[in-house]
């Protein structure tokens, strides 16, 4: 049985192609999916745990130094005996509580002389500690810029405020190092703020010096203070910084199988550390329980939109799977009457199926392997050569096609088997399956979908309603909040059941559609045209599945590549809106507003910047009730250096700024705040008591009756809008000055990074903010692994998820033009012998070819319409809902809008050739007949 299906297979490899390759696509998408899946967990939970350098904390149970050095060196060794612990080390602090009080020298941080840490502290000068009392600095510090290489520091302890003992030790500074991110978190060195308010943080002063060769004595004389009652300087600290086998106990997908594992380890040094006088506190297991959540959100995205390429394999191994049985009818027959019984064959069905399996799953691993980087590249925004295939997903994806082989095949299969032997002997017969499809299923489908569609035109978010009618009546929010939970779930299935119904339900709309395009190709077929609609309605079910899977694979596209768009253009100006251009050039310390318009106008001369303009913001009562915020701009050249959308100015823009540039008491008011006070424009509002300003015109959305809905029916008008006024006022009334900063607009093309790096090159004293700061890990493909390792977990979600989604409309679109070509090939398949006779009757090349074109096109071009509507809508009505749960001044000022961009046209224009190639490629082969086969045909026919 087992040589037999395979010489089956062999000799009609043609039939089979479609079939495998098929199931070798989806091999290679869900192998290639589970790499990444696996890449973009990895990453995730490594961001979760960024900040989490140690693993378990040991401290002594008594506050200070209540043990002696001794009892770390044992709790240590003992700890390392644990299963699971890779290392444990002691670490020393004394923080700012010298005696006598002294903010002016930094801290001290004791570590172990064989510490991990060394590998995350990179020497700028100097040398490395080697002897007792010296020290090493951190070179970015404050106090970095006083205490060189060879400098002392004095320090003296003791209890403060008291007299007692002292003692007294001088750190020699050897070295300046720069410390990562893991030696910040870990030392605790993170960024502090020295100086007036608006200064840039600066890392925390500290002295590193060695455990075992100067901090031992400290904490053995802080002990020693302790133990005999002498009163200790609890400024000084110790603890032992345990470290686990991160990569053998965690596993991004098995997040509760870690918790275990971790929390049993951590019992175990809990209770050794009990025995030696130190108290335990676990540093992974709430960061790991927050992180279990999202990356079941993960998992199940991954699945949800891998479907449509999964259902394409599916639907593509049924169609071909039917034509190939009903082609080989006389082969079962004559099976049937050597003895074969209904249950051998269905058997011998199954084993072409499982061969089937293994060589598309063989064939999809070996092309997982040859693409895994494109996967891993494109899925997690970093090309990581060192992740490979693993052998648990080459198993599953091996099982996987092999169990969506059987069941696209099934069916087909067990129809074949219980064919009617005399009927079976027919060599051919045409499958005229002229029975209706069931429309019970089709009009819930389609019911619910169509719910959906409205609800999405109608831009209506039950879960925004349910915000507002909370305080109002407590049975109809139970009742929304109902709702919401299943309208959550439409968002998702809801256009495919659309689809699915209206595809269904359309068979008569189709059949007009594809009549009316047959005649319009009588021009280049002749009347004979009219045969294509006739022909190809014989099997409606086929019909339907047909532009089903078209219009799927279409809307799917159109939705997710709209919706990514979308979502990109809703981040970039996003970000732009919150920094107020591409880049925001701000003071440390004083900032004054001369020095901000200096800096402006030398930064105007650069190449490659467009604009750069002053600006100061503050905020200043309106009434005794209201505060506004005001941004002071320059008329002239804020145009030229700010973010702006026009449409955010009532009026004309142009009259507004000369308005402006000609008044120094002149406002720009805040549209919302103006229709609350009823405040019209050639109105006066009064700022600071004493300010009067003549209302111009008005700026933003007007938000004043979008109130904050509260418990209770409470609410409350809380202005959140910008006003504008001319610099000139500033000048004018000293009193009102605000922040100081300078708002530059890049050229097109220049990287932010690097412009912002020359603009702090050159101003030292200023800081530089960016708008790719801003959407750095919101942008649907991240562009470098130190990118990603830079933003939080939900962040490299949020790329992974979006990335899938890029990546599965390819594999989709490739999927549905092989899912097209094999159904249309099987079709011309099955009527080989009449469109041998249409030829031998007289057709030529150009009029076959363009019958069997129109025989499919036509069906193509009606669900392309049909998906093109659902998917416009969905991409519409996401965008509402995201504004309607996002009211926030950023978000009204800058909603989200429905844009296509060149690159997603592009895309989606990709699909749509690869569905028509679908169509044209089986007709041009079916279309050329060769005159030695034309003459069998028409014998045996």
């Amino acid at each position: 049985m087992l040589s037999y299906a395979l010489k089956r297979i062999v000799r009609s490899w043609k039939l089979y192609a479609s079939l495998i390759l098929g199931m070798m696509l989806a091999a290679t998408f869900f192998g290639g999916i589970n790499v990444g899946a696996d890449t973009i967990g990895k990453q995730a939970l490594d961001a979760q745990l960024a900040n989490t350098p140690v693993d378990i904390s040991l401290t002594p149970a008594s506050s200070g130094i209540s043990v002696p050095s001794s009892s770390f060196n044992n709790v240590i060794r003992k700890v390392l005996g644990v299963s699971g612990v890779v290392s444990a080390e002691a670490l020393g602090s004394v923080n700012e509580q010298f005696y006598p009080y002294n903010g002016s020298i930094p801290n001290i941080k004791g570590i172990q002389d064989n510490s991990p840490l060394y590998h995350h502290l990179t020497l700028v000068s100097g040398r490395e500690i080697s002897n007792a009392n010296e020290s090493v600095i951190n070179s970015d510090s404050q106090f970095a810029q006083t205490y060189k290489p060879g400098q002392s520091v004095k320090y003296t302890f003791g209890q403060f405020g008291q007299t007692g003992p002292r003692f007294n030790v001088t750190l020699t500074v050897v070295g300046e190092v720069q410390l990562d991110t893991v030696a910040v978190n870990t030392l605790g060195a993170s960024p502090i703020y020295y100086g007036p308010s608006g200064s840039t943080a600066k890392p925390a002063s500290t002295l590193i010096v060695s455990w075992d060769k100067t901090f031992s004595h400290i904490a053995d004389w802080a002990y020693n203070q302790t133990r005999f009652g002498k009163g200790g300087d609890y400024s000084i600290t110790g603890a032992v910084n345990v470290y686990l086998d991160r990569p053998k106990l965690l596993s991004a997908f098995n997040v509760e199988g870690s918790i275990t594992q971790v929390q049993q380890i951590d019992d175990q040094v809990s209770n050794v550390a009990a025995l030696n006088g130190f108290s335990s506190q676990p540093n992974l297991i709430s960061p790991l329980q927050q992180f279990s959540s999202s990356i079941f959100g993960l998992r199940l995205t991954f699945t949800i939109f891998s479907i449509p390429v999964f259902f394409v394999a599916w639907f593509v191994g049924r169609t071909v799977s039917q034509a190939s049985f009903n082609l080989r009818r006389r082969e079962i027959g004559l099976l049937m009457t050597k003895g074969f019984s209904e249950s051998q064959l269905f058997r011998h069905f199954l084993v072409e199926a499982l061969l089937v399996g293994l060589i598309g799953g063989s064939l999809g691993l070996a092309a997982a392997v040859l693409l895994n980087p494109y996967f891993v590249q494109v899925l997690s925004g970093s090309y990581q050569s060192e992740v490979f295939l693993s052998q648990d997903t080459a198993i599953a994806t091996m099982i996987f096609t092999i169990v969506l082989t059987l069941l696209a095949i099934y069916s087909p299969a067990r129809a074949a088997a219980s064919m009617d032997p005399s009927k079976a002997l027919r060599e051919y017969v045409y499958l005229e399956d002229t029975r209706p499809s069931k429309k019970r299923g089709a009009i819930v489908a389609f019911s619910l979908g169509l719910y959906k569609i409205i609800l999405l035109l109608l831009g209506i978010n039950f879960q925004n309603i349910g915000r507002y009618l909370f305080g109002v009546n407590f049975l109809l929010a139970i009742v929304l909040i109902i709702i919401a939970v299943l309208d959550y779930g439409l968002n998702i299935i809801g256009p495919f059941l659309f689809l699915y119904g209206a595809t269904q339900l359309s068979t008569g709309v189709a059949l007009r559609f594809h009549m009316r395009f047959a005649s319009l190709s009588k021009r280049l077929v002749g009347d004979i045209a009219s045969l294509a609609s006739k022909s190809v309605f014989r099997n409606p079910r086929r019909v339907t599945a047909l532009v089903f899977l078209v219009a799927l694979i279409a809307g799917y596209s159109i939705w997710v590549i709209g919706d990514m768009a979308s979502l990109q253009d809703y981040n970039v100006r996003q970000a732009e809106v919150q920094v107020g251009s591409d880049l925001r050039v701000s003071g440390i310390g004083n900032f004054n507003l001369t020095y901000a318009t200096l800096v402006a106008s030398q930064l105007r001369g650069w190449s490659n910047i467009t604009g750069a303009t002053p600006e100061s913001d503050n905020t200043l009562s309106l009434s005794s009730r209201a505060s506004i915020t005001i941004k002071a701009i320059d008329p002239a050249t804020w145009r030229q250096g700010a973010y702006y959308e026009p449409e955010w100015f009532s009026g004309n823009i142009n009259t507004v700024f000369q308005n402006m540039q000609s008044n120094s008491q002149s406002i720009v008011l805040d549209h919302g705040l103006a229709s609350h006070y009823s405040i019209q424009q050639g109105g006066t509002v009064i700022v600071s008591q004493n300010v009067s300003l003549t209302v111009i015109s008005f700026f933003g959305p007007d938000y004043s009756q979008q109130t904050q809905g509260q418990p209770f029916g409470y609410s409350y008008f809380q202005p959140e809008g910008w006003s504008f006024v001319p610099l000139s006022l500033f000048t004018q009334y000293p009193s009102v000055s605000g922040i100081n900063s300078v708002l530059v607009k890049a050229e097109p093309g220049v990287s932010f990074t690097e412009l912002a790096n020359s603009i702090q090159k050159a101003y030292p004293s200023l800081a530089v903010s960016t708008a790719q700061d801003i959407t750095q890990g919101i942008r649907p493909v991240v562009s470098s692994g130190a990118q990603a390792s830079a933003q939080n977990a939900g962040a490299v979600i949020a790329n992974g998820t979006q990335n899938v989604l890029r990546l599965g409309t390819v594999f989709a679109g490739l999927a549905a033009s092989i899912g097209i070509g094999a159904v249309t090939y099987t079709g011309f398949k099955e009527r080989e012998k009449e469109t041998t006779m249409l030829s031998v009757r007289g057709l030529s090349y150009k009029q076959m070819l363009g019958l069997l074109v129109t025989e499919a096109l036509p069906l193509v071009i009606f669900a392309l319409i049909l998906a093109t509507a659902v998917g416009l809508i969905t991409v519409r009505g996401d965008s509402l809902a995201q504004n309607s749960l996002t009211p926030n001044y950023a978000s009204l000022l800058a909603p989200r809008r429905v844009v296509f961009p060149l690159w997603a046209l592009e895309n989606i224009l990709a699909i749509v050739g690869l569905l028509f190639l679908g169509v044209f490629l089986p007709a041009i082969t079916a279309a050329r007949k060769d005159l030695s086969k034309m003459s069998r045909t028409v014998r045996f026919a």
